[in-house]
């Protein structure tokens, strides 16, 4: 009896873990459940606290990624912008451009070189990584590969365009971004994953984000004129 409890503790398996945990991981990104995270700087890139760990490349994380480089960028920068409002309008263009190549058919992520040579200093990456840690760990346990026909790249790419476009508006309500990013993040998981039923969980999203923003298109711009009007 006490062989057999032995050789199941020894074949026993740790706790599965997102593709996105572990790629920040392997970057070098560290999470102390029991610290809190660094303060970030407003441009969502710099730190204030110091860390004897080397800064990482935007092009370097990407790089990292290879064939989940999509769906990982995709993740980082939903993930990053979160803490930070009145700054949708960046991250949105930027996660645009990315799902503008899956459209067009790109097999790896590209970006221009001045956005390539950004630097994310490794406690912006450990931020990321607590939010990812704190907030989603039963996501690992509702993923798997699965229903992968569903897994369209360029009608994926034009889910995150949309989405990515509709964050990027300066729309007056407060929180409104979070209609936006959580189908975003969720993409982000079924390109990672290969997960069909996510995707499909995407698509939905984009649907009922379309929906909401021509129901109530008119009066966000009635507001946004009345805004204009009384700066100017």
């Amino acid at each position: 009896m006490d062989v057999e409890r032995a050789s199941q503790v020894i074949v026993a398996q740790p706790p599965r873990r997102l593709r996105l945990d572990e790629l920040l991981r392997e970057l070098g990104a560290q999470h102390d459940e029991g610290t809190e995270a660094a303060p970030i700087a407003k441009d969502g890139i710099t730190i204030a606290s110091a860390t004897t760990r080397p800064a990482l490349t935007v092009g370097e994380l990407v790089d990292k990624a290879e064939e989940a480089g999509f769906g990982f960028l995709v993740g980082v920068l939903t993930l990053i912008a979160i803490p930070f409002f009145g700054l949708s309008t960046p991250f949105g263009l930027a996660i645009a451009l990315v799902g503008f190549q899956l459209v067009i058919g790109n097999h790896k992520p590209w970006l221009p070189k001045r956005a390539r040579q950004r630097t994310l200093s490794m406690a912006m990456l450990d931020r990321v990584l607590g939010i990812l840690a704190r907030r989603t760990k039963w996501i690992s346990k509702s993923t798997k590969r699965r229903w992968e026909t569903l897994i369209t790249p360029r009608l994926v790419g034009l889910g995150i365009v949309l989405l990515a476009l509709g964050l990027a508006l300066p729309l007056p309500i407060p929180g409104s971004n979070m209609i936006f990013l959580i189908p975003l993040f969720v993409y982000a998981i079924g390109l990672l994953e290969r997960d069909g039923v996510w995707i499909a969980v995407g698509h939905l999203g984009v649907l009922i984000d379309m929906t909401l923003l021509v129901v109530f298109g008119a009066t966000v711009v009635a507001v946004l004129e009345r805004g204009w009007h009384w700066i100017f």
